[in-house]
């Protein structure tokens, strides 16, 4: 009988651990975008150095999302794949958020503050290195000043291996107008005439003020040989910038 009992116990053990999540320590900082795996009917909780302020998701409506002290708790309502900008008093971390219909999953992630390569000591020796995928890709807004506003890029479009897409910086600065909300601004990269952003465009703030810059992050599957534009619509009126390749 107690043979028995534990084969049944083994039977029921086996199930029920393929769901157990993972508990890791995920090392990063402002300059990459590393995947959180998630799970419907699973909460995810992302614990970080200090307590965040503001949590911005490109889609929104598809997650539930709770603040506990310094912790930030996931909850997929559906199969997508979205991207999430967490900030604080002294970092601003970016995340691709993969929801996943397997059991592997993140039950918790400690966030850490990872120490840029160029701040490490140099250790004079052989090192083999690595292939890269994707150049960094350097450019320039053309007439980046119009009637409604101003637009100042980082100048380079960094290439992001989950996504499968590169992204960049673009600072938006109104000229004419008090405050507009980011909700109502649509911002495309085009070649062509064709809209080459893979996820909605994602703004560091709910609204934009009368000359103060305002950060929004765009995605897009491009490549140098492709005459890009920039295209900004607010309201009815559209604003067509041409993106020139830098050597």
């Amino acid at each position: 009988m107690k043979t028995n009992s534990l084969r049944w116990f083994i039977i029921f053990l086996v199930p029920l651990s393929s769901f157990a999540g993972r508990v890791r320590t995920l090392p990063t900082n402002s300059q990459e975008m590393p995947v959180i795996h998630l799970m419907t009917g699973r909460s995810t909780v992302l614990r970080f150095p200090s307590t965040p302020k503001k949590v911005i998701i490109g889609n929104q409506n598809y997650f539930n999302i709770e603040f506990i002290e310094s912790d930030v708790t996931l909850q997929p309502l559906s199969l997508t794949t979205s991207n999430m900008f967490v900030y604080g008093d002294s970092f601003t971390f970016g995340f691709i958020l993969k929801v996943n219909s397997t059991s592997e999953y993140d039950d918790l992630i400690f966030i850490r503050n990872k120490v840029p390569t160029y701040l490490l000591p140099k250790i004079e020796k052989t090192v083999v290195k690595a292939s890269v995928l994707k150049k960094d890709l350097a450019y320039s807004i053309m007439d980046s000043k119009k009637k409604q506003l101003q637009l100042q890029e980082v100048g380079v479009f960094k290439w992001n291996e989950s996504l499968q897409a590169f992204y960049t910086d673009i600072f938006i600065t109104l000229k004419n107008l008090k405050k507009i909300n980011t909700d109502s601004i649509k911002v495309q990269i085009l070649s062509q005439n064709q809209d080459l952003n893979t996820i909605k465009p994602v703004f560091e703030e709910d609204h934009l003020l009368l000359n103060k810059k305002g950060r929004v992050r765009v995605f897009a599957k491009i490549s140098p040989k492709q005459t890009l534009n920039l295209k900004i619509q607010i309201g009815k009126e559209e604003m067509t910038f041409h993106l020139k390749w830098k050597k």
